[in-house]
Formats: structure tokens, C-alpha cells, sequence
């Protein structure tokens, strides 16, 4: 696991003991913040939707990698792809 993606389940993590211990303003908040970050990786999955294609695989494995990575799993999978051609 890279450290990017350790980051993201420490960001994870912040948000659900602030939604389960935290006072009402800060569940609140980390609502918001997991709601916007599910939001913008849905949006990522489609823009980045032919560089998944192209990788091969299972996309509902991509779309699971970018619901959790988002960029962190696509822009590896495009990187290789442009030092590829």
C-alpha cells in the first residue's frame, strides 16, 4: 500500500470518529467531507472512465479503487499508459 493511500484511510478514519465521538458541528462537517469526496470520485470514475478501459481488468474493481483512491488509482494507471505509447 503506498503512502497516499494510507493517508486516505487516515483521512477515513478522522471522519468516522468525528461522525461517531465528535460534537454536532464536526459530524456534521465530516458528513459533509465524505459526502464531497464520494461525490468528486464518481465524477473521476466517468472523466477517467477510458483510461480504466484501457488498463483492462474488472471495472467494478476500478470503480471500487477510484470510489476509495480516486486519483490515486487512475493517474498510475494513465502515467503507465502515456510511458507505454
Amino acid at each position: 500500500m503506498q503512502k497516499n493511500q494510507i493517508g486516505t484511510w487516515i483521512f477515513y478514519g478522522a471522519c468516522l470518529l468525528a461522525l461517531l465521538f465528535g460534537p454536532g458541528w464536526l459530524a456534521t462537517a465530516a458528513s459533509w467531507a465524505l459526502g464531497g469526496v464520494l461525490a468528486v470520485h464518481v465524477v473521476e470514475f466517468f472523466v477517467k472512465r477510458d483510461v480504466m478501459v484501457k488498463a483492462g481488468g474488472s471495472m467494478g474493481g476500478h470503480f471500487v479503487q477510484t470510489l476509495l483512491y480516486g486519483l490515486f488509482h487512475w493517474k498510475p494507471l494513465e502515467d503507465a499508459q502515456k510511458s507505454g505509447s
